[in-house]
């Protein structure tokens, strides 16, 4: 390949890392999961239109949020990771913000074309992705809650483009809840650094004992809730088997390795990223 065509693919692989690609494809998957609970399976009637839609506005909107992250952060980034493709100059911060306030634009206005309940939530969602990155992020807990809302909110647009809103609640309050006690451990797991740049994460203001409980507490509520949509709801045996091999155990695991040590929170908060995938593919194989 010749220097300038690896130039190319360099610069385009800068702006996959900047719209963190991995995670944009699940924000659009999560959307996908709301929209077929809420349709009770596959079965329904699909509109091709409104099925890109629901995978495509939150895309946009997640990954211009991603990128506006990177903008906020390139001084701190310049220090920290001077490699990221803002800090080192070979995407111009300019530049990112434009794209990152064009791709949310973009998503938003598409959202139109569904319903306005959809508009108002991709508004909502690209309005908190910006304060978030602005400062909400300094404020450590109230941050964590963002977080863990837009989780939910990336479900619940898919639920309501569907005919049953309502079914896209359960999902969204399983990723609420394992996000937010996972941005509880990340809390523990960057004790120091936050401290010094003064976010007032739970193990900044309370320790990282409170943290641990408190983040504990939410991931137990999971696998204590998680044998409802069986045992109450149309869920089929799939979902069981799913739910617990891929949620309840990486979860319990998760929780066990930080008991025995606050140093092992960040092994942990990599282990709580296969429930994030694993809790939406139990929903999505449950309903079939």
């Amino acid at each position: 390949m010749s220097k300038h065509g690896s130039g190319r693919v360099r610069y385009l692989l800068d702006w996959l890392g900047l719209v963190r690609i991995g995670n944009t494809i699940i924000i659009g998957f999560s959307s996908f999961v709301g929209l077929v609970v809420g349709n009770h399976g596959f079965s329904g009637n699909y509109d091709l239109l409104d099925l890109a839609l629901v995978v495509i506005v939150p895309a946009f909107v997640g990954a211009g949020g991603n990128i506006v992250n990177d903008y906020f952060d390139r001084y701190v980034d310049a220090i920290n990771k001077p490699w990221r493709p803002i800090p080192s100059g070979r995407i111009s911060a300019r530049t990112a913000f434009i794209v990152s306030l064009s791709l949310m634009s973009v998503g938003v206005s598409l959202s139109l074309l569904l319903n306005p309940y959809c508009l108002l939530v991709a508004l909502l969602a690209a309005v908190l992705l910006f304060e978030y990155s602005r400062w909400l992020k300094k404020t450590g807990f109230p941050g964590n809650i963002v977080i863990g809302l837009l989780s939910f909110l990336s479900i619940f647009f898919g639920g309501l483009a569907s005919p049953d809103p309502i079914a896209s609640l359960l999902p969204g309050l399983y990723a609420f809840l394992i996000i937010l006690g996972r941005e509880i451990f990340k809390g523990i797991e960057d004790l120091e650094g936050d401290r010094r740049y003064g976010v007032r994460t739970l193990a900044v203001s309370k320790g990282p004992r409170a943290a641990f409980f408190s983040g504990s507490l939410l991931l137990l509520l999971v696998v204590a809730i998680s044998p409802i949509p069986y045992l109450t709801l149309d869920y089929n045996a799939y979902y069981l088997v799913t739910a617990l091999a891929g949620v309840d155990i990486p979860v319990l695991v998760s929780v066990i390795m930080v008991a025995r040590g606050y140093e092992n929170a960040w092994r942990a908060t990599r282990v709580l990223k296969i429930p994030l995938f694993m809790g939406l593919l139990a929903f999505l194989v449950g309903v079939v």
